[in-house]
């Protein structure tokens, strides 16, 4: 089978976040399915090994990444640039919508060369490319929330779509406006996400998909959630050099001096129990469920690092300011991130919604159990050790509140003290756990095959 991907990242060339990381990993796994793959970004500033140019076609550039080939759009006005998304973290380009605009009509261009059998386009800066192409195609949701918007006319005359599309309730029109997402849920043949959880909650929760909610209830073919993975072999903790002392199951002793050097990295007050954050700072992270309680929490022991940027650093910076040794904030690096899995003795995710939940798998990889809101993802991989205690590998709530939240931590804290056994059994299941993405890209071959010879999957 040979298919096509399309997305704004893909690492290790370029990555902000979980997408980047979701593509590589999607991509590796197909190709050792048997499938052949190729995967479509734009040409940024910050890729500095980008191939060769490919021979007849100016604007791509063709590059090999662990057996999947890349092809890189340049489009300089677009996207040679500083940053994929705005100048800053959290910040976006005015023009976001004629970068992402004119990625979609490249995309089409190379489906629809006759040459891939299945077009996966991923989120909504690929997804305009659903208009135009002629081969299968599938659509995927990583985070509902962007769902990019546009002058209406000036993106149809790009598209050169008939004219009832950016009529009132067209299939690109939204309030007046072009919405990318819409686009690719009306045009696709088939709509995934990445999780069951999250599935269903597009389809019931208007404030996750900004109103949204309604086209997805009403697409002949409900969406498909597919659990996220992560690559095991690059996010080992018994081999990860750029840990301390690597670790297995077992060998907690070992892990301690992750979690001392940790400590001593960020500054922390050892003496507590750590909890560890990585990811975007923003609303959908839950934060505000942390700071009405924050002071009794680190009087009892509370101990936070946050790992990475957004428009919520000014809140999470206050916290430093107040709790210097209780509290921390550094923007995110890879080599961080992973001390942070390694060393925390516990990892939250208070989540407003949470897609698919990277973060917590990672955690539990690197042996820290997970205290999250049961939402999304997070309720597709988190068991409540009070729920299930055969099976439990971390801690969850589900009403989104603070007083939820601070009882949850403390009952995580409660038992890191008192019950450090069980906490330790906790963090074996998850280290122990098929998060690998073998399983997902199966779950994928399943819908392309579905797609293709409509029927029961094979």
């Amino acid at each position: 089978m040979r298919i096509l991907l399309a997305a704004a990242e893909y690492a290790p060339l370029v990555s902000s976040g979980g997408l980047g990381d979701a593509i590589a990993g999607l991509a590796g796994s197909l190709v050792r399915q048997g499938a052949s793959v190729t995967v479509v970004i734009p040409r940024y500033r910050s890729v500095t090994d980008t191939g060769r140019r490919v021979a007849g076609a100016g604007n791509l550039f063709r590059h090999k990444v662990n057996g999947v080939e890349v092809l890189l759009v340049d489009e300089p006005d677009s996207f040679d640039r500083d940053g994929i998304y705005g100048p800053e973290s959290g910040e976006a380009y005015e023009d976001n919508w004629l970068r992402w605009t004119r990625f979609g009509m490249a995309v089409a261009e190379i489906a629809n060369e006759g040459v891939y059998d299945v077009v996966n386009l991923h989120d909504a800066h690929a997804a305009l490319a659903a208009t135009r192409v002629e081969a299968p195609t599938v659509f995927t949701i990583h985070n509902a929330a962007y769902p990019l918007l546009g002058p209406l006319k000036e993106i149809n005359a790009i598209l050169g779509l008939r004219p009832e599309v950016i009529l009132p309730m067209g299939a690109l029109e939204w309030f007046g406006e072009a919405n990318f997402m819409k686009a690719g849920l009306m045009f696709a043949d088939q709509v995934t996400t990445v999780s069951p959880g999250f599935a269903r909650q597009i389809a019931d929760d208007s404030e996750v998909t900004g109103g949204l909610d309604g086209v997805i209830r009403s697409l002949p073919n409900p969406p498909v959630g597919i659990m996220n993975g992560i690559d095991l072999d690059a996010f080992d903790p018994a081999t990860d050099a750029s840990l301390p002392l690597p670790f297995e199951a077992g060998t907690w002793a070992r892990r301690r001096e992750n979690r001392r050097a940790l400590a001593d990295a960020v500054g922390l007050d050892a003496s507590g129990v750590i909890f560890g954050m990585v990811g975007r700072v923003t609303g959908q992270k839950g934060f505000d469920l942390i700071g009405p309680s924050l002071a009794d929490l680190v009087d009892e022991g509370f101990r936070l690092l946050v790992v990475g940027n957004g428009e919520q650093d000014d809140l999470v910076d206050g916290w430093v300011a107040q709790h210097p040794t209780a509290v921390a904030h550094r923007p995110f690096d890879q080599k961080l991130a992973r001390l942070t899995w390694a060393g925390s003795d516990a990892y939250v995710m208070p989540s407003r919604f949470e897609p698919g939940g990277l973060g917590n798998m990672y955690a539990m990889r690197y042996g820290c159990p997970p205290v999250v809101r049961l939402t999304g993802g997070l309720a597709d991989t988190v068991i409540d050790i009070d729920e299930d205690p055969a099976s439990g590998n971390g801690i969850g709530f589900r009403l989104y509140e603070a007083a939820e939240f601070s009882k949850s931590v403390r009952r995580a804290m409660r038992l890191i003290r008192s019950h450090p056994e069980l906490w330790q059994e906790m963090a074996a299941r998850g280290m122990e756990s098929d998060w690998s993405w073998d399983r997902a890209a199966g779950e994928y071959l399943k819908v392309y095959r579905k797609i293709l010879a409509p029927g029961p999957a094979a």
